[in-house]
């Protein structure tokens, strides 16, 4: 691909820079992988994990979560998200990237860059280079590799590092919560 081509495109960002959102990013200008997954993937893993909550399930099978990399850098502001993907185009424009940047959590002050991987040589190659690109824009910051979605199923899982593709329930004492999370994301989805 030539160098000059690739590029990484993103949503559109509100017009406020602080609070919590998300935009996504790709380097297909239309965003297909990541609207494909939002109905494709993600939703149908969501309501995977809900189903196997409520039946009251003591082990989860993971299905497409065991396979679902995200690669994160956590750093101080919105602008610091955007050198860093701006770095990261600049000094590594090939494959497929997709991902978002933003922060789910209102009461944080960082905002954060996740690129998204489905299998371990693409979540190896993104920790690599994307710790590469952030010693340019933050020295002090770190790139971490999680499992899934974090908020679900870490809350439920404990350490990704210590799943098979059936996991035990390690926090039972979250599944509620869990559940009232997922119902209330699928309602979301839904509106």
């Amino acid at each position: 691909m030539n160098k000059d081509k690739w590029h990484i495109y993103l949503g559109k960002i509100p017009y406020r820079k602080d609070g919590n959102f998300w935009v996504s990013f790709e380097s297909d200008p239309g965003l297909r992988k990541t609207k494909e997954n939002i109905y494709g993937r993600c939703l149908p893993c969501i309501q995977n994990l809900y189903r196997q909550l409520k039946a009251g399930c003591t082990e989860i099978t993971l299905g497409p979560a065991y396979n679902c990399w995200k690669i994160t850098a956590v750093l101080d502001s919105i602008d610091q998200c955007l050198a860093l993907l701006s770095e990261f185009e600049k000094e590594f424009p090939t494959g497929h990237v997709y991902g978002k940047i933003g922060s789910g959590r209102p009461e944080s002050d960082s905002k954060v860059v996740v690129f998204h991987a489905e299998d371990v040589a693409e979540r190896d190659r993104l920790y690599e280079t994307l710790g590469e690109c952030l010693l340019k824009i933050d020295p002090q910051s770190s790139v971490q590799i999680s499992r899934a979605c974090a908020v679900l199923y870490h809350d439920l899982l404990g350490d990704w590092r210590y799943w098979n593709q059936t996991a035990m329930i390690e926090h039972p004492e979250n599944r509620e919560r869990i559940l009232k999370r997922i119902k209330d994301m699928l309602f979301l989805a839904g509106s």
